[in-house]
């Protein structure tokens, strides 16, 4: 495998159900270089969550190759699994996928919280996305140690 940001070589993937193997992804090749901007599309149970869950390594496939940035995650326990999550995915869903019982920068500074950012960068973090997006929700330079701003993860 080369020096792309993402590759992938005769990727296979099939889910079991019964004692039927559904055969998701057929040798899937795809080639990201860093900066370029990608688009999955296709029709309806063609793949695409698939591809997507094993890209973000959420899932693992059957055979072919992909270890984004040369590092192997094929068969990582899931507290290391979550750990390169946390550090090499990023995806801009369709819709807003936000926890329910957090405000907007609540779940904005939350990965911060996985990947271990104390807790003071978290709430200069939560301050600076409340400024960038004009969030109206009570944080203030003053309130900023504040116990409902401490709140944040």
């Amino acid at each position: 495998m080369g020096n792309a940001m993402i590759q992938i070589e005769k990727l296979h993937k099939s889910y079991v159900t019964g004692s039927n193997r559904l055969h998701i992804l057929k040798g899937i090749d795809l080639k990201i270089e860093s900066g370029e901007w990608v688009s999955i599309m296709g029709s309806s149970s063609s793949g695409k969550s698939t591809l997507l869950n094993v890209i973000g390594n959420f899932d693992t496939y059957d055979s072919g190759g992909y270890n984004p940035k040369e590092i192997p995650i094929r068969n990582l326990n899931e507290k290391k699994a979550a750990w390169y999550r946390s550090r090499m995915t990023g995806f801009v869903f369709q819709f807003f996928n936000l926890i329910s019982h957090k405000s907007a920068v609540e779940n904005v500074v939350l990965p911060l919280y996985y990947q271990y950012v104390g807790q003071g960068k978290r709430n200069k973090t939560a301050l600076y996305t409340r400024r960038i997006i004009r969030l109206k929700d009570g944080i203030t330079e003053k309130n900023l140690k504040s116990q409902k701003v401490q709140a944040y993860v």
